[in-house]
């Protein structure tokens, strides 16, 4: 099926790529075509088309809106291209620091993207300020190309402060935990509005900022051992911790330039009867964050797992149905979306025709 794409007519060129931005025909969704000008280009595409069909074919997952999504590519010849949704603008264009909640989803949206990634067996390997997009309400992780397995060596051609440190034999290969320090540099380097720097002098500054709440929120993201790096799940539930927070401070005292998180009041019919005897000291109440609504969806999700591990014959209906799924979207070609439902029409009929055919015998015999 094709799809229709209005294009800007203006283009833009790299060294690799020609950019062209346009929006879906459809649903007027933004999206950026990239078609390679090189043969290096070539292989980032053909990277990020198989980033996307592996994420599409996780099949406990919905495709988070946090992840560029491949809307339509083509890979033949010396100038395939790719198109991918494009919501937002680079965080590194946004004028001045962003506000305390818009720093929390920022952070808590790159950390649900990778762990998107690493479900899927991927690690992005390029998180950087040009890369994440910010649409107002939320971010969204582009630039599949870099993406490599996890336990690969790592490809990305990278400023050496944008990559988190070597390990013990100075290999660079590719983990969760490197997505995490990348993300964790992008929201420091947006939040003191400065440039990236190294492991080391990253920790000496937070820690000039003991106690403050951008220092807490980044503790021990930037570990050289990957091992002591907090994983996305626990950072999640820092961030949401972080909500409760009424001041954000940043990491220098002397420089410290309070800012007051407002929080928006829950309704009052799902306040409890006995609020108003709360003392003063209480917390206050705070909408749902991405954090949480991410972990009501795990609980649901569990819940499901374990009802359809119940059923044995839910779990082989919808095992055949994802299956038919992967392989419906995993071929481009009319004949081959044919042959499939000539396949699934015997594999469905021939159970049928043979109960029939049992239940005449037996009406026969009588």
């Amino acid at each position: 099926m094709t799809v229709h794409i209005e294009f800007d007519p203006d283009r833009r060129f790299t060294d690799q790529f020609e950019l062209q931005w346009g929006r879906l025909g459809a649903t007027g969704e933004r999206v950026l075509r990239k078609t390679a000008r090189v043969a290096e280009a070539n292989r980032l595409v053909h990277a990020e088309v198989n980033a996307g069909n592996l994420i599409w074919a996780l099949g406990d997952t919905m495709y988070p809106l946090q992840l560029c999504r491949v809307v339509e590519h083509d890979l033949t010849g010396d100038r395939a291209h790719v198109t991918t949704t494009y919501r937002g603008t680079p965080v590194a264009a946004q004028p001045g620091a962003p506000a305390p909640e818009t720093l929390l989803t920022i952070f808590s949206d790159l950390l649900v993207a990778i762990r998107t990634l690493a479900k899927a067996g991927l690690t992005h390997g390029a998180i950087l300020p040009e890369f994440v997009l910010w649409d107002g309400a939320h971010a969204q992780l582009v630039n599949l190309g870099e993406a490599v397995a996890v336990g690969e060596p790592a490809r990305a051609a990278l400023d050496p402060l944008w990559l988190p440190p070597a390990g013990p034999e100075g290999l660079r290969l590719a983990a969760e935990a490197h997505d995490v320090y990348q993300a964790g540099m992008v929201v420091y380097c947006i939040a003191l509005q400065s440039g990236p720097a190294s492991a080391a002098d990253v920790r000496a500054e937070l820690a000039r900022g003991g106690g403050s709440a951008l220092s807490a929120l980044l503790d021990g993201v930037f570990a050289d051992d990957p091992r002591e790096r907090p994983d996305p799940h626990r950072l999640l539930r820092r961030i949401e911790e972080a909500r409760y927070e009424p001041v954000w401070q940043s990491p220098d005292p002397a420089d410290a330039t309070d800012v007051t998180i407002r929080l928006h009041p829950i309704p009052q019919q799902y306040a409890p009867p006995s609020s108003a005897q709360f003392s003063g000291s209480a917390r206050a109440a705070v909408p749902a964050s991405p954090a949480r609504d991410e972990f009501r969806r795990l609980v649901a999700a569990k819940r499901q797992y374990r009802a359809q591990r119940a059923a044995p014959g839910s779990v082989a209906w919808r095992f055949a149905r994802q299956t038919f799924d992967v392989l419906w979207y995993s071929r481009d070609e009319l004949s081959s979306k044919i042959l499939l439902g000539v396949g699934g029409l015997v594999f469905v009929g021939l159970p049928l025709l043979l109960i029939v055919y049992v239940v005449s015998l037996l009406g026969g015999a009588k």
